[in-house]
């Protein structure tokens, strides 16, 4: 199949980027023709003169190694603009955000079967929010990557969709043999967006040191590459890491022994995943998306978003209870390994299969 996916961006080191990443590879690997479109950033719709010269300008094609995070053998094609002409025809064409949706949507059949493969509910956090609504609503093929977000698209749209959860690559991801520290290590990511719980992460780790428990934080990110602003908010050093690749990443979660998850919401959540399948016991808040691997009191310690007292709670209780940690540390890994690539590739190639054929079916005559 040639199969096109379209992104709105390519460089930032995601989650969502990564799975899609290895979705894509993973169907160039089994022999299809995969292509990886960035959308163009808006031109305002008064600038007439940059629409006239980026309609003359030709796609650029930047190597697969610019991504330098993680394994990529696909060129990226960046759009001078978002019109049809650019766009190259394909078997299936892959929306991966709302932007890229309500744009896919309007191109004529010869791009592609349309599949809307929806890694959050964006319109709680985007300030586009009527616009990302009503890509939900759009009768093409959806795919989701929690029961969280299917339930919300059934309940608000009226639209189901195929949950395929993200696995974590275990061939990346793992340790053989977990070393516990004695002064206990809590892993916790870093954004600036809000809804990711930064904050709320920090005054948990403040809370439970205030009550007189030792720990050492952790922190991950590519937002900053110089964290003293972290520190200064924070009113204490802890150790940093800006941009880890991922065999840096996977040493960072294995020497670590609690990986804390503040997020308000998560289409799932693949930083929580990928601490288990390194042995970390995770403390998180109900992010919607993480309830397929976060079982409360047999995977993870759960609390309601934006609850510091009860994350902070939740970490006392692993950090005084030796047993419980370690049980949940066991209990997470077996829960991730659930999750395969190899499965889950083959079946989203199933999908796209089913569909297109669908698509492609001529009407009977009678």
């Amino acid at each position: 199949m040639k199969i096109s996916f379209m992104v709105n961006q390519y460089a930032r080191i995601s989650g969502g980027n990564r799975a899609l990443f290895e979705f894509a590879n993973r169907l160039k690997g089994k022999g299809h023709e995969v292509r990886w479109i960035v959308l163009a950033k808006p031109i305002k719709w008064y600038r007439w003169d940059k629409k006239i010269i980026a309609s003359i300008k030709k796609v650029i094609i930047k190597p697969p190694e610019i991504i330098d995070w993680t394994d990529n053998t696909i060129p990226i094609e960046i759009l001078p603009a978002n019109n049809s002409k650019y766009i190259p025809e394909s078997d299936i064409l892959v929306a991966t955000a709302w932007q890229t949706a309500d744009f896919a949507v309007k191109l004529p059949r010869e791009k592609g079967v349309l599949f809307y493969f929806v890694l959050h509910y964006e319109s709680l956090w985007t300030r586009y929010k009527n616009q990302a609504l009503k890509t939900y609503d759009l009768s093409c093929q959806k795919i989701v990557c929690s029961n969280w977000i299917k339930n919300n698209l059934i309940e608000k749209h009226g639209q189901d969709a195929d949950v395929l959860v993200i696995p974590v690559d275990q061939k990346i991801f793992y340790c053989d043999k977990k070393k516990w520290n004695a002064r206990r290590r809590v892993c916790m990511l870093h954004h600036d967006y809000d809804w990711k719980g930064y904050e709320d992460g920090i005054k948990a780790i403040k809370e439970v040191v205030d009550q007189g428990h030792d720990l050492e934080l952790v922190v991950f990110g590519e937002k900053l590459k110089d964290p003293q602003p972290l520190f200064d908010a924070a009113g204490f050093k802890f150790e940093y890491h800006y941009r880890p690749a991922r065999e840096k990443l996977r040493e960072i979660y294995a020497s670590c022994d609690i990986f804390l998850c503040s997020s308000w919401y998560e289409g799932l959540g693949l930083t929580g995943m990928e601490a288990m399948a390194c042995r970390c016991s995770l403390v998180t808040t109900n992010t919607g998306g993480c309830l397929e691997y976060a079982i409360d009191e047999k995977t993870a310690l759960v609390s309601k978003p934006r609850d510091i007292i009860s994350l902070s709670r939740n970490l006392i209780r692993l950090l005084e209870d030796e047993v419980l940690l370690k049980s949940l540390s066991e209990d997470g890994y077996r829960k991730i390994n659930e999750f395969n690539w190899e499965e889950s590739c083959d079946r989203l190639i199933c999908l796209f299969t089913k569909n297109l054929k669908i698509k492609d079916a001529k009407p009977l005559d009678f």
